[in-house]
Formats: C-alpha cells, sequence, structure tokens
C-alpha cells in the first residue's frame, strides 16, 4: 500500500495554499504555486491524507466541476508516510480478522428513529413514570446524531479511543451524518493515542488508570454493544454515572491502528466536507508528531491562517516538541518566531523545550534569552525548568563564557532603566559557576551568597498604564457612570495607604458576612501603617443595608466607617473587585485580600504588569487564637534575578508556595576563577553614551510594545 496527500478543496472556487511534508521542500517547489486564492471564504478548503493501492486501481477520472488540479505530494513523502505505516501491515490482518468477526454477528435494525424511540421509552404511559432522569433521556436521544454525540462524550471521559473508533465505524454503516464536533472528537483521542497517552476529558470523577496496552481485550466488549444503535443506547445507560480516568497510556497496537484509523476518519470527514477547525487541525499536528514530521506539524499550523483559524498555544505544541526533542535548534526558534509574529506566547512548558534543545545545543545565547524569558512570563520555574538551569551553569560550555571586563556604569544604568533585578547585557565573569539551592531571609538576603536580591515593582510609567487600563475596562462593564464616581470620590478622599476587599474578609471561613471580620482586619492593618489612618474599606451596597445591618454592632461599626471617611459602598449590579484593585493601584497602596485573582477579569490584565503588581501589593490574612495574622509581600521579588555582578537567583515554584520555605538556586562565579570580576572604570559621559547604545532604547522599545500589547487586550 501506498499513501498519497492531496488538497482537496470543497468549494471549485476555493484553493487552499499547499504545502510539503517532509524535510525536502526544494524538490517540491516546482510542483506548488505559492499564492492563495480563496473566492468563496464561507467555506474553508481542506487537506486530505488518502490512501489508496497503486498496483491494482485505476486513477478516477477528474470531475469536469474542478477546475483546479489539486497537488499532490512527492514520492519522497510518500515513502515517508509509507515508512510510518508500515507497521500497520503486520497487524492488519488481526484487525481484519477482529472487523470480520464483528460483521459476522452483526444484527443490524431498520428504522433508527423507531429503534431509539422503542428503547428509550418515549410512549406516553411511560413519561413521568420510572426513576428520575427519564424526561432528560428524551431530550438526550431524540436523533441517531445525539445518541452518537453522547456515546462519544463518554468515550472522551473514559479515554477510550477504541471505542471511539468502533462508534465512528457504526454511524457510518448506518449511514448517520456526522458533525465536526463528532470528528473533533474522534480525532483527538486517535491524536492522542497515537502519541502514545490518552487525556480524558476533565470533568467529573477521577477514576482508576488501567493500562489500556492490549487490543483485543479492549475492543472486546466494544465489538458486542456497538453492532447496533440499541447496544449503543445500552452502553450509554451502563455510564451515565461514569469515573472519569486519569492519564491512560496505550501499548503499540494501539498506537498504531490509532493512527492509521486516524488519517482515515479524517479522510472520511472531507468526503463528508464537514469544516476544518483548529482543533482537528492540531489534532493532525499531533498524529504526524507521533511520527516525529515536526515539518508537516508546523506546515498545518502555517496553514491555519489562509484557512481564516487563529492558531492557539497548543496548535503549535506538536511541531516544537519534535524540533526539540530531535535537536533542530534553528527550527525550534522558527517556531517560536512565527508564534510571537502571530500574537502567540510561549508558556513555561514551549520555553523548558526551547531551554533543553539550547543547552544540549551549548548555544548560550540562546540560554541567556530563555532565561531571561522565563523571567518575564514565568517568575518561579517548575523543578524540572530548574534541573535544566543547574545543568547549563555546571556545563563546560557555560564556564567558558562571559565578559571578562566590563563597564560597570552600564551595568548599573541597564539595572535602573529596567526597573531592578536584571540588565539585559549579557553574560558576565568567567570561569566555573558555583550552583547551590539556597533560601532567602526575611531580610531579602541570600543565606548562600549573600547578595541582597532586588524589590521589584511597577515604575511611574507602568502604574499610570496600569491603573488606566483597569478603569478602562471598568467604566466599559459598570452601569450609569458608576466607576467614574467612584474615581472622583477617590480624588476627593483620598489617598489611602491600605485598601481592604470586605467581602473577602467578611465571608472568610463562613457563608455568612460579618462586619466584625472586616473591622479586626482594617483596624489590624491600620496599626501598621505610618498615618494610622483607617483603610479603604469597599463592599457592595447589598452587604451594608438590609435588617441585620440595622442591629446593634452592626450599625455602629457600618457607621464608624463612614464617619472616617474609609467606606465606599459600590452600587447594584457593579463588581466590587474593580474597585478595590484600582483603588489599590491608583494610590501604589496594600491590598488586603486573600483573593487569587486568578478568573477571567484579571486574565484581561495580562501578564505585563499584574503579576508584579499583585507580588509586592497583596496582604494575605488568617485569623489566629491571639487575633489576626497578616502576610506580608515578601522581602524580594520571587522572580529569577540578574545581578549587576553577574550572579543569577531562581525561585523553584512549589506546590505550598511559601516565601518562608522557599527554595532558590543560587549561582555565583568560583571564587577561584580568576577575573570574574573584572571591571574597567570609565567616565560617566561614555557610559551615558554606551548606555544610550543599548538597553535604554532597547527597554524604551519594549515599553512600547508593552503599551501596545496592553491596549490591545483592553480593547478586545
Amino acid at each position: 500500500m501506498a499513501l498519497s496527500s492531496t488538497f482537496k478543496p470543497l468549494h471549485p472556487q476555493s484553493q487552499l495554499n499547499p504545502f510539503t511534508l517532509c524535510k525536502y521542500p526544494s524538490s517540491l517547489s516546482s510542483n506548488f504555486p505559492h499564492g492563495v486564492s480563496i473566492s468563496s471564504p464561507k467555506i474553508p478548503p481542506l487537506l486530505q491524507i488518502q490512501a489508496h493501492t497503486t498496483t491494482h486501481s485505476e486513477p478516477k477520472p477528474s470531475s469536469p466541476k474542478q477546475e483546479h488540479p489539486k497537488p499532490t505530494i512527492s514520492r519522497r513523502i510518500l515513502d515517508k508516510i509509507q515508512q510510518g505505516f508500515s507497521s500497520f501491515e503486520s497487524k492488519n490482518q488481526k484487525f481484519d480478522n477482529l472487523g470480520a468477526k464483528v460483521k459476522d454477528s452483526r444484527n443490524r435494525v431498520d428504522g433508527l428513529n423507531e429503534k431509539i424511540h422503542k428503547n428509550v421509552n418515549l410512549n406516553k404511559k411511560d413519561e413521568g413514570v420510572g426513576k428520575r432522569g427519564k424526561k432528560g433521556k428524551k431530550g438526550k436521544f431524540d436523533s441517531p446524531v445525539a445518541v452518537v454525540r453522547v456515546a462519544l462524550e463518554i468515550c472522551s471521559k473514559l479515554g477510550d479511543v477504541m471505542g471511539a473508533i468502533r462508534v465512528f465505524d457504526l454511524a457510518k454503516r448506518e449511514g448517520i451524518n456526522l458533525g465536526q464536533y463528532h470528528y473533533a472528537v474522534i480525532l483527538y483521542l486517535c491524536s492522542s493515542a497515537a502519541v502514545g497517552v490518552v487525556q480524558p476529558a476533565k470533568s467529573g470523577r477521577t477514576g482508576p488508570n488501567p493500562n489500556s496496552g492490549n487490543l483485543e481485550e479492549q475492543t472486546h466488549k466494544l465489538d458486542t454493544v456497538c453492532q447496533t444503535l440499541d447496544g449503543l443506547i445500552r452502553f450509554i445507560d451502563e455510564h451515565e454515572d461514569l469515573s472519569v480516568r486519569t492519564e491512560i497510556k496505550v501499548g503499540e497496537d494501539v498506537k498504531e491502528y490509532a493512527l492509521k484509523r486516524g488519517f482515515e476518519i479524517y479522510n472520511e470527514m472531507l468526503s463528508d466536507k464537514v469544516p476544518m477547525n483548529e482543533a482537528i487541525l492540531t489534532s493532525l499536528a499531533r498524529m504526524a508528531m507521533s511520527r516525529n514530521d515536526g515539518d508537516m506539524a508546523f506546515e498545518l499550523v502555517k496553514q491555519m491562517k489562509d484557512l481564516g483559524i487563529n492558531p492557539r498555544l497548543r496548535s503549535y505544541g506538536p511541531a516544537l516538541s519534535v524540533f526539540c526533542k530531535t535537536g533542530n535548534l534553528e527550527k525550534a526558534f522558527e517556531i517560536e518566531e512565527h508564534m510571537l509574529a502571530h500574537g502567540v506566547y510561549p508558556e513555561e512548558p514551549e520555553l523548558e523545550l526551547l531551554l533543553s534543545v539550547s543547552v544540549e545545543a551549548n548555544r548560550s545565547d540562546k540560554v541567556y534569552y530563555l532565561l531571561h524569558k522565563l523571567r518575564t512570563s514565568v517568575r518561579k520555574v517548575s523543578p524540572s525548568t530548574a534541573s535544566l538551569i543547574k545543568k547549563w551553569f555546571k556545563s563546560r560550555t557555560a564556564s567558558r563564557i562571559g565578559k571578562r571586563k566590563w563597564d560597570q556604569e552600564v551595568i548599573n544604568r541597564a539595572v535602573e532603566n529596567g526597573g531592578g533585578g536584571w540588565h539585559g547585557q549579557g553574560w558576565l565573569g568567567s570561569g566555573k559557576w558555583t550552583v547551590v539551592r539556597s533560601v532567602v531571609g526575611k531580610d531579602g538576603l541570600c543565606r548562600c551568597c549573600g547578595e541582597k536580591l532586588a524589590t521589584i515593582d511597577l515604575d511611574p510609567i507602568e502604574t499610570e498604564l496600569f491603573a488606566e487600563s483597569v478603569a478602562k475596562i471598568a467604566r466599559e462593564r459598570e452601569r450609569n457612570s458608576s466607576f467614574e464616581k467612584f474615581q472622583k470620590w477617590l480624588d476627593y478622599y483620598g489617598p489611602f495607604e491600605a485598601v481592604v476587599d470586605g467581602a473577602n474578609v467578611g465571608l472568610f471561613s463562613q457563608r455568612r458576612f460579618k462586619p466584625s471580620k472586616v473591622n479586626t482586619i482594617a483596624n489590624g492593618i491600620r496599626q501598621m501603617l505610618p498615618s494610622k489612618r483607617w483603610p479603604l474599606v469597599i463592599l457592595h451596597n447589598r452587604r451594608i443595608t438590609g435588617d441585620k445591618m440595622d442591629e446593634g454592632i452592626n450599625k455602629t461599626l457600618v457607621e464608624k466607617w463612614k464617619n472616617a471617611d474609609a467606606l465606599y459602598a459600590t452600587p447594584t449590579g457593579s463588581n466590587d473587585d474593580w474597585y478595590w484593585l484600582y483603588a489599590a493601584i491608583k494610590f501604589k497602596c496594600l491590598l488586603v485580600t486573600n483573593d487569587e485573582m486568578r478568573d477571567h477579569l484579571f486574565q484581561l490584565l495580562g501578564n505585563d504588569f499584574f503579576p508584579k503588581w499583585k507580588e509586592r501589593h497583596q496582604v494575605r490574612f488568617h485569623f489566629s487564637e491571639t487575633g489576626p495574622v497578616y502576610r506580608m509581600p515578601p522581602p524580594c521579588s520571587v522572580v529569577i534575578q540578574e545581578s549587576r555582578k553577574g550572579h543569577w537567583h531562581i525561585p523553584i515554584a512549589s506546590e505550598e508556595d511559601s516565601e518562608d520555605d522557599r527554595v532558590w538556586i543560587c549561582v555565583t562565579r568560583d571564587k577561584s576563577s580568576k577575573n570574574s570580576q573584572e571591571h574597567i572604570e570609565v567616565t560617566e559621559e561614555s557610559g551615558r553614551k554606551n548606555a544610550s547604545k543599548g538597553l535604554i532604547l532597547e527597554q524604551k522599545a519594549a515599553m512600547g510594545a508593552t503599551k501596545r500589547r496592553l491596549e490591545k487586550s483592553v480593547e478586545v
């Protein structure tokens, strides 16, 4: 069997930009057009990968309506894919025998709707009688398509790829038209199994984690129930209260079969003229990844834009994984460049892959770049990333790179311009690195090297931009200019040294709101403030009105806050989160709340300013037998730091996430190394000149890019 790949447009006037599926695109350059013309964007063209026999079949005549010849991939690509499927041939007989056994025992039932009607007890006499949930089943099984959908959802929750394939085969036998959702679920399971690990749907209860390595054992039950829709409905009934499995590892036979069937099912989708989406293309990329075909996986991502689909972070994962694991550094960073150009920003898993390939390639420039990417986007690294960083600093290459002489004035200015905690001027010093685990004391000093770590806060420009972004979002979501009234109120009664999230405090550890808790926390933080002024307490107006709030102590406390000009009640229909957040940013003061600020509202703010600001201003609290206990902001910024001497401190994330027990990696040059701290003194004028040529311009450009990105997120 040989394989060929073509692009099959669903509309004769639509043409997909073709791509190659190999590492040798030069051999295809004469056969592929480089432009794309899509005259009917309503029906996106699709990629088709077809399997056919080349020795005993005649080519099908082309349709007279087809105006464009279908581009095909080269013989080299066919051989490459054929090589990937060659292992199927030894198993094909087993699969075919398995299918024949099912076919021989199959009892097809005509009249699908009548059958469904019978099995779900839709007779009027049964309505409202029996177990709870009967009426729900009526809606669930109102058509064969719905039966297939529910069955596939169960397979997804179980991580049952073989079950999903059996459900697909049944649907095809019964002539049921499947939609985009059905194909997306099936192809996701096929692609997951093809790489060896199936991640079930993240819902429901967690169940056991069986090993699904044996093909015949796994498919035995599904062979029985998936012969008819009757059996499929019984299967659904038996699994209504299913437990979701955790990560499932599959054996080689399942991997190979899932990959083979995945491509076949994809071609069925094209024949059914089902439109493409990002999830389906990503599943195809994962199948390419299972064969270490990074080029195919990357080309699939590139085609998304031509199809009017926005790639997501997960879309890049398969190609990036292949190139990083095969040591193709240039291709890996080409993917990162493509991501950034399309507004997709890598997170720690992607940066860890890039760091791994950079360390293996001994590319000090890339490692330095990635350490700063981790600093800005991740801050605290996972243990696995920390191990990679330690591996780099202990390498021979790391000990050989670095400036023996540098202009300290330039370094100092770069640190100041960057806000502290880094300079970005490259590796400083030479010789071996000393890499040890350390902790940082309450004084902000590293217990290993004694260096004082920096406290990094927003600068005045960043603070102003951040406050305005919050205000803009709030104004768009609040009614009747209520937020503008709040801003005017702050201008009149401010500034404040602390803001209290009244609802979070008053509801601490119980469902009933208690003003006394708010008063205790507010009064306690007041004693720590230089002015001893009451902090601003922000509460929704429903918290301070009603019969219970008119009772004795509650009424007294509210009146006390009002008399101190320290209470603001947000109006009905408003979200008080925006109010206390904006006030704390505006006055650059402390914010007392245990709210982790992780929901979608805070995600609108992005990662440019918010994590940095939150770390330096949030005060957490709890109650002990002796009174309130406050967890003040850490003595230093918990983020990767690069010192003026070229030393590094890397915080490691942990489940506890307590700053008192935080483990850091302390990296310094070995004191026995020569020239490890050398620098030359230059005049202040030359220092300014060098700095202006270097980081100052870079900082201004970065600030402009950050501002534009933040404004764009606010508009969204």
